[in-house]
């Protein structure tokens, strides 16, 4: 390779994608403190495309700084330390974190542990740890527990946040709950969080609902006890019963709302995947008021009932778990050089990826 490469998108047309050359490549020598990671695959969902969407009201634009009016969206991938200029960072690392689409990325590590660092570069100050830091796969329990790296890189970000959204329900009292409907059911969050619902001592009914064309193969992931489209949503058994919202679609709301009535007790929201979907008026809806689920205070309050150590162990059972449960179901596919990826890409923002598909790119 004797250039590397990135691939940034117009910020005011998210259709538009374009290559842009680097003159980073495997050899490059980094300034001293600095490591060059060669970045070997990353993923492309639709969490991709909502990353991308809300980047200017998140700030997601300034993690890899690109030309005005461009930016690179910051995506779950795998790297190793092609280079090191710096004393306690060894070569040939390989690492996990959020990584631009590109061939490699300059980073500047700070507390370094055995377990991972931090990028510490000026324009990455202020964010959450969570986006700066990465992690030793040799050692990280979560990716020992991956026999799949692919696998991992297209699912791991996903599977944490529904880790968090059933500690979040779990943390609050469910047992008047009878079921739990899960709107956008095919979306991965969504199925990491009927799973984890399942796994419960005590577990609800969980009901997907998602569109025609899905049901099928959301109901054979077998997460769910039941799968309806939205246009059955009418079928939904009365009950008590609480929502947790992907979709972010004012017409499934309205429905979801009005069908149940005041046994509906709570809404929580999480998402919006249906992004050309009116927005939701809050105002007249019945039931529960919707709440909007903030990952950042559910984590915390977790680490305050819970200690660290028991938190990860939690998760790593978790995580196998689902890997089991859906082994085999998944349709991995890899998308390898600039071309492939914008189509895949594309692909996603117009929501033609189907549901056991997982795509992983790389630009090497």
């Amino acid at each position: 390779m004797t250039l590397g490469s990135s691939l940034v998108v117009s910020r005011s047309d998210l259709d538009h994608m374009v290559v842009r050359p680097s003159v980073l490549t495997d050899g490059s020598t980094p300034p001293t403190g600095s490591a060059l990671l060669a970045i070997e695959s990353f993923a492309l969902s639709t969490h991709t495309v909502t990353t991308a969407a809300s980047a200017d009201s998140t700030g997601a634009w300034r993690h890899f700084p690109a030309p005005d009016g461009f930016g690179h969206i910051p995506t779950f991938g795998r790297a190793r330390v092609a280079r090191s200029g710096h004393p306690d960072l060894a070569e040939g690392l390989e690492v996990t974190g959020y990584l631009p689409m590109a061939t490699h990325l300059l980073v500047t590590p700070e507390r370094i542990d055995p377990r991972g660092f931090s990028d510490g570069a000026p324009h990455r100050r202020g964010s959450a740890a969570v986006h700066d830091r990465y992690l030793f796969r040799a050692v990280d329990p979560t990716s020992v527990a991956s026999e799949d790296p692919g696998l991992e890189v297209a699912l791991r970000p996903q599977f944490t946040m529904a880790f968090l959204i059933v500690a979040g329900l779990s943390a609050r009292r469910m047992d008047e709950v009878a079921a739990v409907v899960v709107t956008s059911a095919s979306c991965r969050t969504a199925l990491g969080v009927a799973h984890l619902l399942g796994a419960l001592d005590r577990p609800p009914a969980v009901i997907g609902v998602t569109r025609d064309d899905h049901v099928a193969d959301t109901t054979s992931s077998g997460c769910y006890d039941r799968v309806l489209s939205y246009r059955d949503v009418a079928s939904l058994p009365v009950g008590p019963t609480m929502v947790v919202d992907f979709s972010g679609d004012g017409a499934v709301a309205h429905d979801v709302h009005h069908h149940l009535g005041d046994s509906l007790l709570r809404s929580i929201v999480v998402g919006a995947t249906h992004r050309n979907a009116a927005p939701v008026d809050t105002s007249a809806l019945p039931g529960a008021s919707r709440e909007l689920f903030l990952a950042p205070e559910v984590a915390e309050d977790l680490r305050r009932r819970v200690d660290d150590t028991a938190i990860e162990a939690a998760f790593t059972d978790a995580w196998r778990s689902f890997l089991r449960r859906l082994h085999g179901w998944w349709e991995p596919r890899e998308v390898v050089g600039p071309d492939a990826v914008v189509e895949a890409y594309l692909q996603a923002r117009e929501g033609s990826v189907g549901v056991r598909e997982l795509v992983v790119g790389s630009l090497r």
